[in-house]
């Protein structure tokens, strides 16, 4: 994407660090957790309601902002090239599950699917970028998980692994993209990401199996194994990714949900 590169900077330094907006000066200094990433506004008691009425309450369409940053973001579209882990999470044996259910059935079992999903990406500070069908794609991004997205994403697919009541596989891998606030028009622009790393989180969630995590990139590809998850162990893995010319290095965890267990 070619854009001005004193606005890409603008970007990078919006994406990787936190509290950078003017106003962050006031704002970090009530202690109302939580709060936007960029410029502390407080969502939480007993602050959250009164800077709320001026404001800097929460966007709808991404929670994790508040109204203000998330509206200069749309206005000057854009981004830039940074390190974060995109996450794929996809339901296994949709079609059959879909000819024994009813429509109505199908789309409740969907529905929670959809409300667990966003629920442990939205508590570990991460964003959803989009719905497909029957799978959800999310990034994490530095400046709104303490530069800490690797981490945040791995606790996500975790829990979801752990709480999913569908058989679902997932891919969680980190590395180099540009990201930003994308799109050719106000009406289908918001935060998306593009590049090698979601490639390649893309093609380790089509690779993982039902009750499966597999997770790569150089923040997520472990040098030792992880410690052990009750109900399950990590096993090394190299797999032959669409694209790529070389094996990648990830590491693999099969969990029974705790909704079967």
């Amino acid at each position: 994407m070619t854009q001005d590169p004193d606005a890409e900077e603008g970007w990078r330094k919006v994406l990787t660090e936190r509290g950078i907006a003017p106003q962050a000066r006031l704002f970090r200094w009530l202690p109302s957790n939580p709060r936007c990433p960029l410029c502390k506004a407080p969502y939480g008691l007993p602050f959250g309601p009164i800077v709320h009425l001026f404001g800097f309450g929460r966007s709808k369409r991404y929670p994790q902002l508040c109204n203000p940053c998330f509206m200069v973001m749309g206005r000057f579209r854009g981004g830039a090239e940074i390190p974060i882990t995109v996450l794929f999470a996809d339901v296994r044996g949709s079609t059959g599950m879909a000819e024994r259910s009813s429509a109505s059935e199908f789309s409740m079992l969907l529905s929670r699917f959809y409300s667990l999903v966003t629920d442990a990406v939205r508590d570990e500070g991460g964003i959803i970028d989009k719905f497909l069908g029957d799978g959800v794609m999310a990034l994490f991004i530095p400046s709104f998980t303490q530069k800490l997205h690797a981490e945040h994403g791995l606790a996500a697919a975790m829990r979801i692994l752990r709480e999913a009541e569908l058989p679902i596989g997932i891919g969680l891998n980190t590395g180099q993209a540009f990201t930003g606030f994308l799109g050719p028009t106000d009406e289908v622009a918001g935060f998306s990401a593009v590049g090698d790393a979601v490639n390649v989180a893309h093609r380790l969630g089509e690779a993982a199996g039902a009750g499966e995590l597999i997770v790569g990139g150089d923040e997520l590809s472990f040098s030792e194994p992880p410690s052990p998850e009750p109900g399950g162990a990590w096993e090394q893995r190299a797999l032959q990714v669409k694209g790529r010319e070389g094996a990648v290095r990830a590491w693999s965890l099969r969990l029974q949900p705790l909704a079967a267990a």
